[in-house]
Parts: structure tokens; C-alpha cells; sequence
């Protein structure tokens, strides 16, 4: 048995040390074939620059998906869009890697289906924002809920009947103030369709004063009404079995966010490497967003272009080592004060996040 155990234990380190990284997220696409009223596709139509990312592009990424766990095939836009989304799944499994994308679910076809759980695909999430027609069409506009519905059971049930264990159905609910109190329902919903776990999600990117009214967290106890919601949820899912996994609706600052740019990295539908999706946007210079009921404008972040130089190679570079040092020295500061280690305190605070990131709900914990 012991002999057993350390050979499981060697396997899972040097697993660790040929693959260091969490997951590669990448941008197929920029462009989308619905309107979601949150979204940058729609609030920076005028300007958005919608593309899709080449294959000559891609295959430069994929020189290093021998050192990710993860590779998932999503941006801002829809990955299902991208005519050779086929084939980047079979490169990336190819690769050794898990591979999953999330979607808005309208090209979730029968044939699509079936390709899917051909593939070897091992997580597919699809996005809802309501429990009720009027609610999620009112958020998501140009999607029809009905056949979204359809599209998901008949999906899930040939998965079914194929005997498939992947890949795993993630339904991705985005709390709203105006749809909180259909997630009980959402959850309901969910479980009679047949899918693994329902996320209850936040609006984490706010582009306007509009959309701020939407965001259900702050840096208060959140409503009487949102915890109902919430508790509610979670009794249906205890009821119906479904794993139920919401978001925090107040703030609580981290010393790094759940997308760990110390192991992960975001590569746009154009090529240009950035540490996560909230510090990118197509072909933007700034970032336009709403914060703790302000506005501001941060610059975008990106350390280098894949058409231009390697990815380890532009992961090397001086300006984003920094970056990630910043984040090291954070999460110094946040174990030693864990520990009661004496200056653990002021070392966190002696080190603010990059300026990207300090405005982002992401950091504290949304």
C-alpha cells in the first residue's frame, strides 16, 4: 500500500511540474449572435471588434498546451460561432488536456450534440439569466428560452442514453436584482433537465451606471431577500440533488482572485496575452467600468502577442513577471498573517494588486 501511495504521489508531482498551469483560457471568437444587455459585445457595439481567431493563431498556442491542465475555448464571445471549434477540442485533448467551453446554448443542436459527446469534451456550461421566459429573454436578448430548454434536455438526454459520463453540464445562472428571486426555480429547473450543478453567478464586469443598478452584491450583508432566495436555492437543491454552488454577494478583497493569474492566462481572439478575460476586451486600450458606484477607466492589460513571440515566451517577460510578483507578495502577506506571523499585516497592505485589478469585483471575492 505504501509503495502504491508514493507512486500515486510521484505521478501527481511530476504532473504538477510538466504542467504548471491551471488552464489556458482562450477567445475563439469575439463575436456573439445574441445581445446580452450586460455584455461588452453590446455595450461597445460601435466599436467592438468582432473576429475570429485564426488557425495559424491557435496552433501557436497549442505548441503549449503540454504545460496547462485546462484549456478552455471562451472569451466574450460564442465559441460555438467558430467553424473549426472541432477541431481545436481535438487539439487540445490531444494535448493531454481537459477541455470545456461555455456557451449561450442556441446552437446546442442535435447534431452539435453529438459531436460534443463525441469529442471527448469534458465540461460544457451554458449560460441562463432567469427561470421564466420574460426574465432571461428581458437580460439575454435574441434568445429564446423555450428552445434553450429544449436544446439542454434533448443534449442531456442523449448523453443519457449514450451512457457518457462527459461531459459535465454546468448551468451558469447570472443573479440579477431582477431575476434573484427565480433562482429557487432555476434550480428546479435544472435538476428536471438533468444537469451536474447549477452556479449561481454575479454581474462581474459592470460597464455602466444602468447595469450597476443590476449587481446584487456590495460591500454590505447582502438583502433580506436575496439571502431568502439564496436559502431557497439551497433547499431545492438538497431536495433535488443537484449540486447548487453560488457566488458571494458581499465583499471580502482576496489576495488573489478565482482566476489566479499566478496559473492562469487569457489569450484573445486576436492573439494578445492577458492575465484574465476582465483585463482584455477586443481590441480596446481601456476598460470602461462601473465600481463601487463610480466610474472609471482603467487601461487594458496585455504583455505580448502569440503571432509575434512564443507564449512562454511573453509569460516570461519582465512586465508580466511583475505582475505576477504582486500577487505573489499578496498571498506572502495574506499566509503570514494567517499564521500570526509578526509584519503579515502591513505586508499586505504594502502591496496593492496591479492597477487593473484593484477595481475589479473579481478581487474581492464576486
Amino acid at each position: 500500500m505504501g509503495a502504491t501511495v508514493e507512486r500515486i504521489g510521484n505521478w501527481l508531482r511530476n504532473r504538477a511540474a510538466l504542467r504548471p498551469f491551471e488552464a489556458f483560457q482562450i477567445e475563439v471568437t469575439s463575436r456573439c449572435n445574441i445581445q446580452c444587455v450586460m455584455c461588452p459585445v453590446t455595450v461597445l457595439s460601435d466599436r467592438w471588434h468582432a473576429r475570429d481567431m485564426s488557425w495559424e493563431t491557435f496552433e501557436r498556442l497549442a505548441e503549449a498546451f503540454g504545460r496547462a491542465n485546462w484549456v478552455h475555448l471562451q472569451g466574450w464571445g460564442e465559441p460555438l460561432l467558430h467553424r473549426r471549434l472541432f477541431d481545436m477540442i481535438a487539439r487540445a485533448k490531444g494535448a493531454g488536456c481537459r477541455v470545456g467551453f461555455t456557451t449561450n446554448g442556441t446552437r446546442l443542436t442535435p447534431g452539435t450534440g453529438a459531436r460534443l459527446l463525441d469529442s471527448g469534451l469534458d465540461l460544457v456550461a451554458v449560460s441562463i439569466a432567469g427561470a421564466t421566459a420574460a426574465t432571461h429573454e428581458a437580460i439575454r436578448a435574441g434568445s429564446n428560452f423555450a428552445r434553450l430548454a429544449e436544446n439542454l434536455r434533448r443534449f442531456l438526454l442523449l448523453r443519457r442514453e449514450r451512457g457518457n459520463a462527459r461531459p459535465k453540464v454546468e448551468i451558469l445562472f447570472l443573479m440579477t436584482s431582477t431575476n434573484l428571486a427565480e433562482l429557487p426555480r432555476a434550480v428546479e429547473l435544472a435538476a428536471e433537465l438533468g444537469a451536474d450543478e447549477l452556479v449561481a453567478t454575479n454581474l462581474d464586469y459592470v460597464m455602466t451606471a444602468g447595469l450597476d443598478s443590476l449587481r446584487t452584491y456590495s460591500d454590505a450583508p447582502p438583502a433580506a431577500e436575496f439571502r431568502d432566495a439564496l436559502e431557497q436555492a439551497r433547499a431545492v437543491a438538497l431536495r433535488t440533488g443537484i449540486t447548487f454552488r453560488p457566488y458571494r454577494l458581499q465583499f471580502r478583497e482576496m489576495a488573489v482572485c478565482d482566476l489566479d493569474p499566478l496559473r492562469i492566462l487569457y489569450v484573445s481572439a486576436d492573439g494578445a496575452v492577458a492575465p484574465c478575460v476582465y483585463t482584455s476586451l477586443a481590441g480596446q486600450s481601456g476598460l470602461p467600468r462601473v465600481f463601487a458606484g463610480a466610474p472609471v477607466e482603467v487601461p487594458a492589460v496585455s504583455f505580448g502577442n502569440v503571432n509575434d513571440r512564443p507564449l512562454m515566451e511573453i509569460w516570461q517577460d519582465p512586465a508580466y513577471r511583475e505582475f505576477r510578483a504582486r500577487f505573489t507578495r499578496r498571498v506572502e502577506g495574506a499566509t503570514a498573517m494567517m499564521l500570526g506571523a509578526a509584519g503579515g499585516a502591513a505586508a499586505r497592505e504594502e502591496h496593492p494588486a496591479p492597477e487593473a485589478c484593484r477595481t475589479c469585483p473579481k478581487l474581492f471575492g464576486i
